[in-house]
């Protein structure tokens, strides 16, 4: 017996050496970049007052909101901030001002409430980085776009917002106006539910799975990358399978009835969302509400953690998508795990 003692203490011991030495996870993909462009305001962070100067020059304010690390941020001062022709509408028409999601400097917004950076960036709802935020003279938001845009869709985004487009007509109107080849098929996938979709939901009536609603459109260059590269993942089918799946084309008039129960058409509703990019996916609780929004390139490793952000529920205790991949992503590596957040 005492022999059977021995050899068990030595079997645990083992086994405790062995969770000792397991080795942290390198991380992967992290990118800061530390210097941003001179072009750009030189402000006391009073919103107000830089908004007031933007209206007296004819020029608009666009908030920057980035982070250290982030390889979306880096990408987007590397490529697009220094595009001549674009670095030149962004000098001509904007005012451009940066703030850090988890900055500590003070600042005043167009109400006069104070707030730090970080504490600005959770009240204006940033969920990813970077995030390009166009106001009016008042302070009101008149487009969003969350995370990374290709130059050829800021310089679009530029041309909507410096020639007041938004005063005539939408984001989703102005971009479908401007495509050329709007016949064709969609990828096919079986995964996606057959029409009618009537996808209500809600406290009395709660589905059973939360739902993603893929919002595409015919000859679209990043709709094809995303079947052909990111679809056929085995651990994006078994991200979806556990979900309501259904595909949009955000150019077409089909009917159907949203999670809120509205009467509407794809085309409608990607414009109420007010959506900016495709594809697009829109994630929704069991009840009918919206958890979060994929509306820009990401690659393999922040889809699917925004997908298991989602069906973990991690949502319910997290509110911040950022700080839920960094937690995420320090997990992992405390097994032994490799992230590469560029992946």
């Amino acid at each position: 017996m005492r022999i059977v003692f021995l050899i068990f203490s030595f079997y645990l011991s083992s086994v405790s050496v062995a969770q000792e030495v397991v080795k942290q996870g390198d991380f992967l993909g992290a990118e800061t970049i530390d210097f941003l462009p001179d072009w750009f305001k030189t402000t006391f962070m009073d919103l107000s007052e830089d908004l007031e100067e933007a209206n007296d020059k004819g020029r608009h304010v666009m908030i920057y909101f980035h982070q250290n690390g982030c390889p979306y941020c880096a990408k987007l001062v590397k490529d697009n901030f220094h595009d001549k022709k674009l670095v030149a509408k962004l000098q001509k028409d904007f005012d451009v001002i940066e703030t850090n999601i988890w900055g500590d400097t003070g600042l005043s917004d167009w109400t006069g409430r104070e707030f730090t950076e970080k504490e600005f960036s959770a009240h204006m709802k940033i969920q990813f980085t970077p995030t390009l935020v166009f106001l009016n003279p008042q302070g009101r938001t008149l487009l969003r776009l969350n995370g990374y845009q290709s130059i050829d869709k800021m310089h679009t985004t530029l041309d909507y917002i410096a020639n007041k487009v938004y005063l005539k007509e939408s984001y989703a109107d102005y971009l479908n106006k401007l495509k050329k080849n709007k016949t064709g098929k969609l990828n096919l996938h079986t995964i996606f539910a057959s029409p009618p979709h009537l996808l209500m939901r809600s406290e009395n009536l709660p589905a059973q799975k939360v739902l993603a609603v893929f919002f595409e459109e015919p000859n679209c260059t990043q709709c094809d990358f995303f079947h052909a590269e990111l679809m056929p993942l085995e651990q994006t089918q078994d991200y979806l399978q556990q979900m309501q799946v259904v595909r949009l084309n955000a150019l077409s008039n089909e009917k159907l009835i949203t999670p809120s129960g509205k009467r509407t058409t794809a085309k409608y509703w990607y414009e109420a969302l007010k959506l900016t990019y495709k594809p697009a996916i829109v994630f929704f609780d069991k009840t009918g509400n919206e958890i979060i929004r994929k509306d820009a390139y990401f690659k393999q490793y922040h889809l699917h953690s925004i997908m298991d952000y989602v069906l973990t529920g991690a949502y319910k205790t997290q509110p911040n998508f950022q700080r839920y991949i960094e937690h995420k992503s320090d997990k992992l590596r405390e097994q032994g795990i490799t992230v590469d957040i560029w992946k």
